[in-house]
């Protein structure tokens, strides 16, 4: 049997995260970046890392957002006018 290190775990594609666990993972690194405790180095990383989280968050957030748009502008009870055609 081996005793070699293991190699860490790949972090996911943000793209193929939930808004939930990008969120989540972002919480994560900011806080081991406010820790202070890092090298240079990793510290970029992190920082590379969750902008990829936040651009993730948006876009997420951006068609969640125009869904409920579209969901308003087909339901005539929200759009003002109570399905009647008077304003």
């Amino acid at each position: 049997m081996s005793t070699k290190p293991k190699k860490p775990k790949a972090a996911p594609d943000p793209a193929t995260l939930t808004y939930e666990a990008a969120a989540e993972e972002l919480e994560t690194l900011i806080e081991r970046i406010d820790e202070g405790d890092i090298a240079l180095e990793e510290a970029m990383e992190l920082h590379r890392r969750g902008q990829a989280l936040v651009q993730r968050c948006r876009t997420l957030l951006d068609a969640a957002d125009e869904e409920l748009k579209q969901l308003s502008l087909d339901d005539p009870a929200l759009t003002g006018d109570g399905g009647n055609g008077a304003d």
